[in-house]
């Protein structure tokens, strides 16, 4: 099945002013798909991510017992590497994907650093009526983006994953098995409060299709818009 992304290399390709405009397309438009890539591979590692379990002997009386432990601080910090690792690379395919969006359409005046939020700015104001703008009006509106901000700006100065991190054991054995590891409800307050029940693997989960869905529907409007323009490139 060809894909959004696909088509729409397809469509530049065909309709490409001159050769420097088609290779910065290509250049950020491959670039987002290795940031994708990035992104399911750090979420597949979290997905993966279990406590790992020391085992010592010792002796009770006459009997030989097995005592296990986990090192938490360390599950700790690995858990945060795989956290930072994922948020960082959701939060640059979006932001590629704005630099994507920059070469596509014509803008009068752009920042100077262009994220997705800004870029969404400048279309809002140059192109208020294009798909693509009510899209990303609609999307970076949303309550997930913000919250994903936050961690994604926490991640780059401090630890999200904190020493409260619960591991599961087998009712049979009593073997470790997984870990709970509840991620705060604002990382700004201090100190972190749990209420609305975070946990790592499933909040990757969520955001992981939020920015799939996002990118994906962002190049079916980015093919509208050039459709509305007679395919004619930069889109006016």
């Amino acid at each position: 099945m060809v894909t959004n992304q696909q088509r729409l290399q397809s469509i530049v390709q065909a309709h490409a002013p001159s050769q420097p405009f088609l290779e910065e397309f290509q250049h950020f438009h491959l670039s987002v798909r290795q940031k994708l890539w990035s992104v399911d591979n750090f979420h597949r590692q979290i997905h993966e991510l279990k406590p790992e379990v020391l085992y010592e002997q010792r002796t009770q009386g006459n009997i030989l017992v097995l005592d296990q432990s986990t090192d938490i601080e360390g599950f700790g910090f690995y858990a945060n590497l795989l956290l930072d690792g994922f948020l960082m690379n959701t939060m640059s395919a979006l932001d590629i994907l704005a630099h994507e969006i920059k070469v596509l359409y014509r803008f009068n005046r752009v920042p100077n650093r262009i994220y997705i939020h800004t870029i969404k700015g400048c279309l809002v104001r140059e192109h208020p009526l294009c798909a693509l703008t009510k899209h990303l009006s609609t999307e970076l509106a949303k309550p997930w983006f913000d919250t994903f901000s936050k961690y994604r700006h926490c991640t780059t100065h401090e630890s999200l994953v904190g020493a409260n991190v619960r591991f599961e054991a087998s009712l049979i054995t009593g073997d470790l098995q997984d870990a709970y590891v509840p991620l705060p409800d604002d990382p700004r307050r201090k100190p972190f409060t749990y209420r609305k029940e975070r946990e790592l693997k499933s909040y990757c989960d969520r955001v992981r299709k939020h920015v799939l869905t996002l990118v994906r529907h962002s190049y079916y409007c980015v093919i509208q818009d050039i459709q509305s323009a007679s395919s004619a490139l930069p889109i006016i």
